[in-house]
């Protein structure tokens, strides 16, 4: 009877662990620290030696430096290169914790993360799906909140204050064709999602 009642405080644990696993992957967010422009390959190995000397690879799972590629003429030579698109920044998608802030923004050559002075703040999903698709990373396709012929509200813009219908969505583009009624005529629009709002 007690070997049984170990198994099942083993069983308990292990789900436990695994539900704190799957919490941790689904807590990762993207965050940026600070550096000093033309330093961030030191830093990001800096940083790489960080998460490998104290085991935070399984809250920290990628450091990144966005940089993407241009062709450059000089004479009559094409001249390929890496262009840093934020000189100065780094991005870590991680999980948030004390020991995870504190160890990074310790690390030498980290001035300090982007963020309030109590929290860092973290790059909004929309934002972090363009970077990466500059790079040439192909993320997580970006759930969209709308549907064709739902009702919607114009909330910046010209056409600010305008409510119509949903007649295309964009999703590459990240727009919508709307049509609004101008002068007693269904006239289309293009608006950008976050420039437009349900109609609830």
């Amino acid at each position: 009877m007690e070997a049984k009642g170990e198994e099942v405080v083993e069983n308990e644990y292990a789900s436990e662990s695994k539900a704190a696993d799957k919490a941790e992957v689904e807590d990762k967010k993207w965050y940026v620290v600070q550096t000093y422009s033309g330093q961030e390959d030191k830093v990001k190995q800096a940083v790489d030696n960080t998460i490998e000397r104290l085991g935070l690879k399984s809250k920290v799972s990628e450091v990144l430096i966005p940089e993407e590629d241009v062709v450059e003429l000089k004479g009559k030579k094409r001249i390929e290169r890496k262009k840093r698109l934020f000189p100065g920044y780094i991005f870590l998608e991680m999980v948030l914790t004390d020991e995870t802030w504190h160890e990074i923004r310790q690390t030498p050559g980290v001035a300090r993360f982007i963020g309030t002075k109590t929290k860092p703040t973290p790059v909004s999903d929309r934002e972090m799906q363009r970077v990466l698709k500059q790079i040439g990373v192909k993320a997580e396709k970006l759930e969209i909140a709308f549907e064709k012929g739902e009702a919607v509200r114009i909330i910046s813009g010209p056409f600010r204050g305008y409510t119509g219908n949903i007649d295309e969505i964009n999703a590459d583009r990240e727009k919508l064709k709307v049509l609004i009624n101008i002068f007693g005529r269904d006239t289309p629009v293009e608006v950008n999602f976050e420039h437009a709002e349900k109609i609830v």
